[in-house]
């Protein structure tokens, strides 16, 4: 039957309300991407932030028969988190729940908690989850629980199988389960007792079949996520521990999971690594087998094609380029919880590889900066093949798994089959303690031929895996599409039945994330496959892993790169199809999303693991929508900025005067009657600042060192709002208390006519934003004496900006200079606590250990609001697009507690979105330095 989804959406609109629910065409588009090569694009996004969301999503959907998958992070590879129908997205607050428990043996954990904040919070108790999936810092619990996912560490001791203790679910047709809870599960068997029964008659009928049995056993011998998690048929025979362990790895086919309990698991105090450099694979390979036990906690195999991708490359050592070829390498670690278990760990290891010829002696290092250069090898080889793929192509990451003994012939044949099909640039990598390998290719999907070629490659590879070597055809990546061809061929008929059978039993309808896991379909593998046409150089190679969406400021609001990446795609690939209307209808229907909130603060760029730019890029898209008058208005701005920085100084102060007389609703009023007559109006808000003031330093004294100082836009536009305390603005604050340091200060002549250049490249005039950085550092350079006098910037993304114009002389950002100069030569007492923000403009600067030091330094207490990466101030942006940085800074107030009365940061405008939804001041950390120091 046709479901008529105009009226699934209303339907779900009047219980979740419409900031929930959506059916806009781009954004469904944008969210029908994943980190895998496949795309479906839903009907309806729900994202939910709570139970009753979710629950009432299934309501509806079991009303109209309508398909729903779950979805975490979409960091999956698979394709499992992608479905027509609805979308169910973890939402961005809810399911965020870290309970741990009072021995720290457990933790209770939302389903939407990222696995390395988890790890955060049992960091000081030398505890850790089992799951070490590579994507643990963007990854959510619920992902990794449904995919079982697994990492360099774990292995199958400490997966989520391994660690599961209960767990909280939400069946298709309504029910709650708490599978840690006496009373939920005594209310599930009164009213499930037929799905127990069947559950318990299922995994005894299995365990009788002697023969299945065995071969499932030994199938997991290995890591295997090859469809349901069938050893639990034989590992349990209580039916909520079936329940716990068939939730594991089902990939949200049997039910919602809601939040999840872990054992915990030690983490080790003391950690050594050595790599192992063998002449051949084989030699490699052989060192595996007598290195597995106690003493190593992680072995990584490296083939000479991925040696010779990091060869060269940033950050990879030097020696690389003198091995010899076909030289393989493996990557050990030992850990222990005291030094000397360690020591005699690693001489175990030493001893045991003792009768192989390596190219150089094995070494182990306990030194974290020595050893952590050989795990950036490791970790760096995905990212710098994704990005020196050739553009248009797509990367794919599969996982495969042996016994350890047949890993290095296994290694010599799937190269084989890079080399028949045409992927020469194929590499092998992986864990190689649990027989696991990665293989990357970087295939092109332009033709049916291309994908031809890709299907017969991947059935060579099923052929090889299975028949072969009786092997896993997924290891820790989950089923999903990508492998659902291949579940009957890897288990065989009596297991695939009772895969079906669970299946069933769960989800009678067929409801949740159907096609996933099972599929009638042998080539649903190369359905749906995305395109990668070339859109820029800034994002073109992005593989769309979703790693930037937990700092980006927007992922709450609307899009994150990742969605904005996936939309300009799909613009790009109307326009080459010739279908130029499509094109232009979807361009302007997510300029919105795309180009207008991007908040452009390159967070993104931090987290990419091939280094793309969405933020440089939405400027580069915003220069085309700048109108002739706006050109103008523009170039008017640049020639006479001095004037119009004075007038804009002059007229907070004026605002804030009107404020006074006529309070919150007038003026609100008369600010939105101006945006009617221009957009340069901002939006009212009552936290806004009074104009700024320039300082005038003191005379000169004789004998002291002496800075130029240039005060930045920030700071002499907006002095102090009505939650400071202090009515003195930035630039006179640091004038104070560089003389008190000793120093001389000189300003520029003409201050208020410099700038570096910010405001116009975030509007994409790019050619007066470089002119005017030119003539900042043109007019400070003078001031310095030949280079001799360093250039102190108080604001960090002015800063920034202008380093980024290659100046020949000194430009210190007033952080660094604080903490590398200030520091020891003021007497300094310390305030009980306060807040500190760690911004986009901190981390860009990697100034974030020096403004903790500065904090710490005059604070006994300093709170750093957890999970507020980017204020979304954007600069002048969040007077013009406040939802912005109302998205961003959404939860920040509930974060700092109520005896905390003062912020600090130190960038202005930044400061006045912050203080604006926290409810308290924050400045610049000059300020607390100088009162500090007084």
């Amino acid at each position: 039957m046709s479901i008529n989804y105009d009226v699934v959406y209303k339907d779900l609109i009047k219980l979740l309300g419409e900031s929930a629910v959506s059916n806009d065409p781009v954004r469904r588009f944008a969210w029908s991407t994943d980190a895998s090569y496949f795309r479906i694009v839903p009907e309806i996004v729900v994202h939910a932030d709570n139970l009753e969301q979710a629950k009432h999503t299934l309501a509806i959907a079991r009303a109209h028969k309508v398909p729903v998958t779950f979805r975490a992070a979409g960091t999956s590879l698979s394709g499992q988190a992608i479905g027509d129908g609805i979308l169910l997205i973890l939402g961005h607050d809810g399911f965020r729940t870290i309970e741990v428990s009072p021995d720290s043996n457990k933790i209770t954990l939302g389903a939407a908690v990222i696995g390395s904040d988890a790890n955060a919070a049992l960091k000081p108790l030398n505890k850790k989850i089992g799951p070490d999936p590579a994507t643990l810092t963007s990854a959510m619990v619920g992902g990794i629980v449904s995919n079982n996912a697994s990492g360099m560490c774990c292995g199958t001791a400490q997966n989520s199988y391994q660690t599961i203790a209960s767990v909280k679910l939400l069946f298709a047709d309504g029910t709650e389960l708490d599978t840690g809870c006496d009373k939920s599960k005594a209310a599930f068997t009164q009213s499930h007792g037929e799905l127990l029964d069947s559950l318990t008659a299922l995994a005894k009928l299995t365990r009788s079949n002697e023969v299945l049995a065995q071969r499932i056993r030994k199938k997991y011998s290995i890591k295997n996520t090859t469809g349901y998690s069938i050893n639990s048929l034989v590992d349990f025979e209580d039916p909520f521990e079936l329940i716990n362990h068939l939730i594991v790895g089902a990939e949200g086919t049997l039910a919602f999971v809601e939040e999840v309990t872990y054992h915990t698991v030690d983490e080790a105090k003391f950690k050594a690594s050595a790599m192992a450099v063998f002449f051949n694979m084989v030699d490699a390979a052989s060192a595996i087998p007598p290195i597995i036990g106690d003493s190593v906690a992680a072995a990584e195999l490296l083939d000479w094609a991925s040696i010779k991708a990091v060869t060269g490359k940033k950050g990879m050592p030097d020696w690389l380029s003198t091995l010899p070829e076909g030289a393989a390498i493996l990557l050990i670690e030992s850990r222990a919880n005291d030094a000397q278990t360690l020591e005699s760990y690693t001489q175990d290891i030493i001893a045991k590889l003792s009768h192989l010829k390596t190219e150089r002696p094995i070494t182990f290092s306990s030194d974290a900066s020595v050893y952590s250069k050989y795990w950036a090898m490791r970790s760096g080889l995905f990212p710098i093949i994704g990005g020196e793929r050739p553009k248009g192509s797509s990367v794919i990451i599969e996982d495969v798994a042996f016994n350890v003994e047949h890993l290095a012939e296994a290694a010599a044949d799937l190269t084989a089959l890079f080399n028949k099909h045409g992927y020469p640039e194929g590499v092998i990598y992986g864990h190689a303690l649990a027989g696991n390998f990665h293989f990357i290719i970087t295939p092109t999907f332009a033709s049916q031929a291309d994908i031809e070629r890709f299907q017969g490659f991947m059935q060579d590879v099923a052929e090889m895996v299975i028949h072969k070597y009786d092997g896993s055809m997924k290891a820790e990546h989950g089923t999903g599409r990508a492998v659902a061809p291949f579940v009957e061929m890897e288990w065989g008929a009596d297991a695939y039945t009772l895969m079906k059978r669970i299946k069933h039993i769960f989800d009678p309808e067929g409801m949740l994330n159907p096609g996933v896991i099972l599929n009638d379909d042998s080539t649903v593998h190369v359905k749906n496959i995305k395109p990668c046409p070339v859109v820029d150089d800034f994002v073109d190679k992005c593989i769309e892993c979703g790693f930037c969406e937990k700092t980006c400021p927007t992922s709450a609001l609307n899009f994150s790169p990742r969605q904005r990446i996936a939309t300009l795609r799909e613009i790009e690939r109307l326009e080459q199809s010739g279908d130029k209307a499509a094109a232009a209808e979807m361009r302007a229907a997510a300029k919105y999303d795309v180009v207008d909130t991007c908040a452009a603060c390159q967070l993104c760029t931090i987290a990419c693991p091939v280094d793309n730019s969405m933020g440089q890029l939405v400027r580069k898209l915003r220069t085309p929508y700048i109108s002739t008058t706006e050109q103008k208005v523009l170039d008017f701005q640049a020639k006479h900025f001095g004037a119009v920085n004075q007038v804009i100084s002059s007229g907070f102060d004026m605002l804030g005067v009107i404020h006074k007389i006529t309070g919150d609703g007038i003026t609100s009023a008369l600010m939105k009657t101006g945006r009617l007559i221009s957009k340069e109006v901002p939006y009212w808000n009552p936290d806004f600042p009074k104009g700024g003031k320039l300082p005038k330093p003191s005379p000169a004294k004789v004998g002291q060192e002496t800075v130029v100082y240039f005060p930045a836009c920030g700071g002499r536009t907006f002095g102090p709002t009505p939650k400071d305390p202090d009515n003195r603005t930035l630039p006179e604050v640091v004038v104070t208390l560089l003389e008190r340091a000793g120093y001389n200060v000189i300003t520029p002549e003409k201050t208020r006519d410099l700038c570096c250049g910010q405001m116009w490249e975030s509007k994409g005039d790019f050619k007066n934003a470089d002119a005017k950085r030119q003539e900042l550092i043109d007019a400070v350079s003078k001031m310095t004496n030949g280079g001799k006098l360093p250039v102190v910037v108080d604001a960090l993304s002015c800063t920034y900006r202008t380093l980024s114009g290659n100046p020949k002389v000194q430009i210190i950002d007033l952080v660094e200079f604080m903490h590398d100069n200030l520091l020891t030569k003021l007497n300094i007492s310390k305030k009980v606590n306060v807040a500190l923000h760690l911004g986009c403009s901190a981390r860009k600067m990697k100034l974030e250990p020096k403004m903790q030091a500065i904090a710490d330094a005059c604070s006994a207490q300093v709170l750093k609001p957890a999970g507020i990466d980017c204020c979304g101030y954007a600069g002048e942006k969040g007077l013009y697009k406040p939802e912005i940085n109302a998205s961003a800074l959404r939860n920040i107030k509930k974060l700092i507690p109520v005896e905390i009365k003062e912020g600090y940061y130190a960038n202005r405008m930044c400061e006045v979105g912050l203080t604006q939804h926290s409810g308290i001041s924050y400045r610049h950390l000059a300020y607390l330095l100088e009162e500090c120091s007084r």
